[in-house]
């Protein structure tokens, strides 16, 4: 994972303009872990926003090296990224040093963010995925706007990055 995060961001940083001294990032599941990883390697992020990620162990010497802020956030009933996972992992963070917070969203599911769609890819409309996923994956709406929103605000708080309009 850290091979592929790293690739990312070798991408990002080979970019004219990129300012290197206000990175930011977000990941979603297995792309949280991703990010994680690379701030564990001491990748300079002033921020970093996770959504139901996997989770590696949480151990404070893991995270000396890490900066920035840290968002955490899962469903109070998302069984592969548990608000008790969350919390413990946020406990070795702050051992380390680390900023961090947690938001945890009540009645929410893992990948409560991802619409259900068609075959085609266009929305259901609906709140229920048509095509088979594991249990405990469910949509919701509220909390979808709800956790884009906090990472919205944690870019604006830590890079002054403009939220687009709604």
């Amino acid at each position: 994972m850290l091979t592929i995060g790293q690739a990312a961001l070798d991408v990002l940083l080979a970019e004219p303009g990129a300012d290197h001294n206000q990175l930011a990032t977000l990941g979603y599941g297995a792309g949280g872990r991703i990010v994680l990883e690379l701030a564990r390697t001491g990748v300079p992020f002033k921020a970093l926003a996770v959504i139901h990620p996997g989770l590696p162990t949480p151990r404070a010497e893991d995270w000396t090296n890490a900066g920035g802020i840290f968002l955490l956030c899962t469903g109070s009933e998302d069984p592969l990224c548990t608000p008790a996972q969350i919390l413990t992992f946020g406990s070795a963070l702050q051992d380390a040093g680390v900023d961090w917070r947690a938001h945890i969203y009540g009645g929410a599911k893992h990948a409560f963010w991802a619409a259900p769609t068609q075959p085609d890819g266009t929305p259901t409309g609906g709140a229920d995925h048509l095509s088979p996923t594991v249990p405990g994956v469910g949509y919701h709406a509220a909390h979808s706007a709800r956790a884009w929103r906090a990472v919205l605000d944690l870019f604006s708080e830590s890079i002054g990055a403009q939220a687009p309009g709604f």
